[in-house]
């Protein structure tokens, strides 16, 4: 009967894990929850009104504002508030829109501002090298984190907080998020965008118009998407790491490289699935937000 009884057990704890969302790459994901934040761009190198949404493109929000794409306006990590950059600052404002503040001014114009794991931090892009400041203001602690003006365009924090991977016209590089020298992740051509998956296995980077994938560790790349005439960017990760938001329009022949009337995009981690939430505009930020 103790033999039976640990079989049992067994067999319960396997089916719960098969069930779970660590039961291996290839489980397939539920729908996406969490709210996005999205710049409703009339063109990818635009500015356009924040607004937020259900991934589903349904309770829509409008703040009533309009941003620059490159305010990159993200969510903390409790969803409570929202960074943003605007002129030579940054800015927080709760997730409901109220209470706007001023929270530091930038050595020059800042962009794409993204909160630490832990809350604690806020990092942005300034003068092509990559900053930090407490998210309590200049007083509690301003760092430059890159310190070589290797035209480093966005940040995107590891999920433990402890690295800050950037894109750059090298390619992908990685600091550690008190500053270091860089080590250089992958080489590819072109990036410009990119978001660190919760997970912390791999890094979503937008580069020459396309997605791709690449394992920070070694740096294997995927390409997740490959669409001439079509532009994906804005890559960001829902919370549990298992989508993937983008925004995605067709090529400006004015302006190549840009995309026309972009909207939000989904598709799962491994590169299916993908489909139009009918959402006008870019990604900024994923959050749980009840």
């Amino acid at each position: 009967m103790r033999r039976y009884k640990v079989l049992i057990v067994l067999s319960a704890v396997v089916l719960s894990l098969a069930g779970s969302p660590a039961a291996g790459a290839g489980a397939v994901p539920g729908r996406p929850g969490g709210r996005i934040l999205t710049l409703a761009v009339d063109r990818e190198h635009g500015d356009g009104e924040l607004r937020s949404a259900r991934p589903d493109g349904s309770e829509a929000i409008s703040y009533g504002r309009r941003m620059p794409w490159y305010a990159s306006p993200d969510y903390s990590p409790d969803g409570e508030q929202i960074a943003y950059a605007a002129s030579f600052s940054l800015r927080l404002v709760a997730a409901d829109g109220t209470g706007d503040r001023w929270l530091v001014d930038a050595p020059c114009g800042p962009s794409s501002p993204r909160w630490s794991p832990d809350g604690r931090w806020v990092a942005f892009e300034a003068c092509s090298d990559i900053y930090k400041v407490s998210a309590d203001g200049y007083d509690a602690g301003f760092v430059n984190v890159t310190h070589n003006n290797l035209n480093d365009l966005q940040p995107a924090w590891n999920p433990l907080g402890t690295r800050i991977a950037t894109a750059t016209l090298p390619g992908v590089q990685v600091y550690r998020a008190g500053g270091s020298d860089p080590w250089q992740v992958s080489d590819l051509p072109g990036a410009v965008r990119l978001d660190w998956n919760p997970t912390g296995r791999t890094i979503a980077v937008a580069a020459d118009g396309d997605l791709w994938l690449v394992d920070p560790l070694t740096g294997v790349r995927r390409r997740l998407t490959n669409t001439p005439g079509v532009v994906e960017a804005h890559p960001v990760w829902s919370p549990d790491g298992r989508w993937l938001a983008y925004g995605r329009g067709a090529d400006d022949p004015d302006d190549p490289g840009a995309a026309l009337e972009p909207q939000v995009w989904l598709m799962t981690a491994s590169g299916s699935r993908a489909h139009s939430t009918g959402l006008a505009g870019i990604p900024t930020s994923w959050r749980p937000n009840p």
